[in-house]
């Protein structure tokens, strides 16, 4: 219904954001902290829209066990970067989760909005908030203290959701894949949509969450914030252009890499995260040593196959495909456990010429990404690391992975394994000694032709990796004059968001204290959510002093 006519003009407007801060008269104070922000993004090339109060209902209120549940809606702009005085900018629709204690709103004194405010920003890109069932991890031990708001970042959830299907219904039929001679229409089309993914960055859901505040909270409230992954990327953003919205600010695994790089960052982050996830590669295969003739027993029926290996979903596996199966397995809780029951099943029937993947195998082939319910997952992936600077990405994950293979060996070459594990010598010590290194959370252009979701995007997707005018994302002056209270977690081993490099953020944000350790994963937030949170609290809030 919001997309009643094709969204073929949409251009993210960066050069009229300025007129945002002339639209209407405001409080004087307010106009006054409007201005200074103005001047400092001018200075530093960040853009910053003026947060307002916008359309909001209410849905329904339910319970789970613990937790009383509200929706909420909100209606902002598609491009809150626009002039304001367009009356024909579309506008999408943003949803957020309130979730409050059950023994508070038992209390017959309640008084919801006494309570503090705190918003969780989920990783990403491209993903909803998680659904609360009971009260239990982090969200049970902030609910003791706050009403914490869930947000659904744009594009995804139960806000304006991103899927084959809008796109197609907004904009017309998305061809499969790119064509030697687009038609007018198709390439319209495909810039269009293209147009349209671009503003579900991390700069328009930081706006939203500053529509959602000021709506919910008003204008001189603060909240905490809480970012796992890519929502500590939002976080950084945030703190860069709306601090006077923020209590105190907690980073799960999520602090940006390379903020002052005007070079290639995207490329920069990839060739780190490569070190991290071939020591994942390496952790995986001590634990399950009969993984490696396993894997490589797999790859070796993969390459020599005639026909296409097509899967449930209707993608197709290759040796690339197979390789990307760390993409959610490296690096997080529980995730080499996964990939070792994957291929302890991976075949069926008995004898050589009766022996084929099972079916359990290619499902779970299909469920090891998202990208089929979850596409900004992929398109937008890449475009999270381009901070203004006329830089692109253009597909920065290859680029790094050949050229990190010419500079080693091809370590992550699938065929360089194969044939390391073929010969006439020692031809079983070799096969129990080559192995087949995983990827890990990074999109290869072989996916657009491959998973059968992302075929139609794949014109899109080379759009996106060849767009230069990124709007900036972060000021690093602002952040090394930050005053808000700042605590991060920073696991020395992540391979999704590099230690090293989330150093050298976490210097550039004045005040920030950081608790670096092995003992989580990126996904300690799912781990021991509770203790996390409570640690990073009382670091940001100096109950845990400085020592």
């Amino acid at each position: 219904r919001m997309f009643a006519s094709r969204l073929a003009s949409l251009v993210p407007r960066v050069s009229s954001a300025f007129r945002v801060h002339r639209r209407r008269s405001v409080h004087p104070a307010r106009a006054t902290r409007a201005r200074t922000r103005m001047t400092t993004a001018m200075a530093s090339a960040v853009v910053v829209p003026r947060a307002r109060v916008v359309p909001h209902r209410v849905g329904e209120r339910v319970r789970v066990k613990g937790f009383e549940l509200t929706e909420h809606f909100f209606t902002v702009p598609l491009d809150h970067f626009a002039d304001a005085s367009d009356s024909a900018s579309p506008s999408i629709e943003v949803f957020a989760r309130e979730v409050v204690s059950s023994s508070k709103v038992s209390d017959p004194s309640f008084d919801r909005s006494a309570l503090p405010a705190l918003l969780f920003l989920q990783g990403g890109p491209g993903f909803e908030a998680a659904r609360p069932t009971e009260a239990g991890g982090w969200l049970a031990e902030a609910a003791k203290q706050f009403r914490v708001f869930l947000l659904d970042q744009r594009g995804t959830g139960r806000s304006t959701r991103v899927t084959n299907e809008m796109l197609e219904r907004a904009f017309g039929t998305l061809s499969e894949g790119l064509k030697d001679a687009e038609t007018t229409e198709s390439s319209a089309t495909t810039n269009a949509v293209a147009n349209y993914v671009a503003s579900h960055r991390a700069d328009a859901i930081v706006a939203d969450a500053e529509c959602v505040r000021f709506t919910i909270l008003g204008a001189d409230k603060t909240w905490t914030l809480l970012g796992q992954s890519f929502g500590g990327f939002c976080i950084a953003r945030y703190l860069s252009v709306s601090p006077e919205g923020i209590r105190e600010a907690l980073f799960t695994g999520g602090l940006p890499p390379l903020i002052r790089d005007n070079d290639d960052p995207a490329y920069g982050t990839y060739v780190k995260l490569l070190e991290r996830v071939k020591r994942q590669n390496e952790k995986y295969y001590e634990r399950f040593p009969g993984d490696v003739r396993r894997v490589m027993e797999v790859a070796r029926f993969v390459h020599a196959s005639d026909e296409k290996i097509v899967t449930p979903g209707g993608s197709t596996l290759s040796l690339r495909g197979l390789q990307s199966l760390g993409f959610s397995n490296l690096g997080v809780a529980g995730g080499f456990e996964r990939l070792h029951y994957l291929f302890e099943t991976a075949w069926e029937g008995e004898g050589i010429d009766d022996k084929t993947l099972s079916y359990a195998f290619l499902k779970g082939v299909d469920d090891a990404h998202a990208f089929d319910t979850n596409p900004l997952y992929a398109v937008a992936h890449e475009s999270i690391y381009c901070n203004g600077a006329g830089v692109k990405s253009a597909w920065a994950a290859e680029r790094a992975l050949v050229a990190y293979n010419a500079a080693n060996d091809g370590l992550f070459d699938p065929e360089k394994a194969l044939t390391r594990s073929s010969g006439d010598e020692s031809s079983d010590e070799k096969k129990d000694s080559a192995k087949m290194y995983f990827t890990g959370e990074m999109v290869f252009p072989f996916m657009f032709d491959e998973f059968a979701r992302l075929r139609p995007l794949k014109g899109v997707a080379q759009k996106l990796s060849e767009k230069t005018d990124w709007p900036a994302l972060y000021c690093a002056d602002v952040l090394n004059k930050n005053a808000v209270p700042v605590a991060c977690a920073s696991y020395v081993e992540d391979a999704f968001v590099d230690w090293d490099l989330a150093s050298l953020t976490a210097r550039e944000i004045n005040g920030a204290r950081v608790w670096s350790t092995s003992e989580y994963m990126h996904s300690g937030i799912r781990e021991d959510g509770g203790t996390i949170f409570t640690k990073l609290l009382e670091l940001a809030r100096d109950e845990d002093p400085l020592r």
